[in-house]
């Protein structure tokens, strides 16, 4: 299958426009050649003794806590290889979106402030991770919860827009699949990065860590996704990434997300998600 859209020439055009206000997907789609390679994809492992079957979940969150770190000045320092052996979705994604930020910091659209820095870096604790108690709460908290997480962060934020379904999608959007109708309980989803579509326009190509890739490999890399399996979708834009210092003034209770926490006891219908991500049709 061949992308409508070269790679190679979003690289050369990032070079000399990706400093062009509200444009940041040329970025997000430069800093994929910075992510790991491969690996091993984080899942429940059936397959091992009961105490061990949550163990490759539990590295991933762990190895991703190492990998974005508040460097020397404050801004974020993120370190890809350190979260190199384990990824799954949402984590690989965020690696993502951590290192594009720790960019824009150095280039000054976003505050290099040691407190955002830190909220950026604070994933949380493996278990409570893995097991959902942290969804929706905290900046990862949304990144990673079910449901459309990373919509919500944006729209709460006002980081960009989001959109549904896919006739919009630019290459370099960040894209929550849905698998299955449900949303929140009982969802089957994915998070992604999206890299354009095939010739036909059956298929799309998407970066994020994958059980299976083009390659034949698991973990980070590239796969092709008929759209006949999507059942739904949601695309968000990273066009205003210095509101990330809107999070600072939150309340403790603001920085938790009352729908998401909600939507893994009552899911949610796709209208109700469509209002709170103020998702465009």
């Amino acid at each position: 299958m061949k992308l409508r859209v070269s790679l190679t020439l979003f690289g050369l055009f990032a070079c000399s426009s990706h400093l062009v206000a509200g444009d940041y997907n040329h970025l997000v789609l430069e800093k994929i050649a910075s992510m790991p390679r491969a690996g091993t994809y984080a899942k429940y492992r059936k397959d091992l003794p009961e105490k061990d079957r949550f163990g490759d979940l539990y590295s991933t969150v762990t190895s991703l806590d190492s990998s974005i770190k508040v460097g020397l000045g404050g801004a974020l320092k993120v370190s890809p290889e350190a979260a190199a052996t384990y990824s799954f979705c949402s984590s690989a994604t965020y690696l993502l979106f951590c290192d594009v930020i720790s960019d824009l910091q150095k280039e000054g659209v976003v505050a290099a402030d040691r407190g955002l820095s830190r909220e950026l870096a604070d994933v949380g604790a493996c278990e409570e991770v893995i097991h959902g108690k942290l969804d929706g709460v905290g900046i990862f908290g949304h990144w990673n919860a079910d449901g459309p997480g990373t919509a919500v962060l944006f729209e709460r934020l006002d980081l960009g827009t989001n959109y549904s379904g896919l006739s919009h999608a630019k290459p370099g959007d960040f894209l929550k699949i849905f698998w299955n109708d449900s949303i929140g309980k009982g969802e089957r989803g994915h998070l992604v990065v999206y890299l354009g579509k095939n010739e036909s326009g059956d298929a799309i190509q998407v970066w994020s860590s994958n059980m299976e890739n083009a390659d034949g490999s698991a973990g980070y890399g590239t796969m092709w996704i008929k759209t006949g399996r999507i059942k739904r979708s949601v695309l968000s834009r990273l066009e205003r990434p210095q509101n990330l210092s809107r999070w600072l003034a939150f309340s403790e209770e603001e920085k938790t997300s009352e729908y998401l926490v909600r939507i893994r006891q009552t899911g949610s219908t796709g209208e109700e998600m469509l209002a709170v991500t103020k998702s465009v049709k």
